[in-house]
């Protein structure tokens, strides 16, 4: 049988599996996702957020201080603006 002799390292990377099994990678990549698809001058209820960002209520809870400039706290709900400026716009409406 012959001998496979192959030049570098040989197999996935730490990043490779960073990106496919370590939420403190996975979560915050797909909320800046999700934030980048709400455009600029867009937002919605967290709700929505959380299915646009394709997560569950408790991952996003978990990260979810790490964009508190995104979120507009109302009454009875949170909304996600799609930038910093809109948020703060959004705001001030209340």
């Amino acid at each position: 049988m012959p001998v496979v002799v192959t030049k570098g390292p040989v197999g996935r990377s730490i990043a490779e599996f960073r990106n496919t099994f370590d939420k403190n990678t996975i979560v915050p990549a797909k909320i800046k996702a999700a934030l980048k698809a709400l455009g600029p001058n867009g937002w919605e209820y967290e709700l929505q957020f959380v299915r646009l960002a394709g997560l569950n209520q408790a991952d996003l809870g978990n990260f979810r201080d790490m964009f508190a400039d995104f979120i507009v706290p109302l009454k009875d709900r949170r909304a996600w603006a799609g930038s910093k400026k809109t948020a703060i716009e959004l705001k001030g409406m209340l």
